[in-house]
């Protein structure tokens, strides 16, 4: 056996899989128009793609990512919870492994001090 065989012949770990890490959702972000981009809309049509994985990344709202995950319950797809924070700098993509911690950090946000638009955010978050 060569050194290169040996090489191939080791599980290196890795796995790549087809994924979409920046989705938007009605009505969650302010930019979407289409009241069909919901959460489960979303998931099937990921699923139908053949995704293994998405995540759900408002500006500033996590309120659609709770429904994504539990329309992706017993499926083949991964969704991971996240955010896009509006900041003064840009946008900033955020991820959790789980959604209790997304809840949690997100909880500690004040929305309006990091976004540019200020009191008059159209990416404020409502509960």
């Amino acid at each position: 056996m060569t050194i290169s065989d040996e090489i191939v012949a080791v599980s290196s770990g890795a796995r790549f899989y087809r994924a979409d890490l920046h989705i938007h959702s009605y009505p969650a972000s302010h930019d979407v128009k289409d009241a069909g981009m919901t959460p489960d809309a979303i998931v099937a049509q990921a699923i139908a793609e053949g995704l293994g994985l998405i995540a759900i990344t408002d500006h500033n709202d996590i309120s659609n990512v709770s429904n994504a995950l539990t329309a992706a319950e017993n499926t083949t797809l991964c969704v991971i919870p996240g955010v896009e924070l509006s900041t003064s700098d840009g946008h900033l993509l955020v991820y959790f492994s789980q959604y209790s911690e997304l809840e949690a950090y997100f909880g500690k946000l004040d929305i309006d001090r990091f976004c540019a638009y200020g009191e008059s955010c159209p990416h404020r978050y409502t509960a």
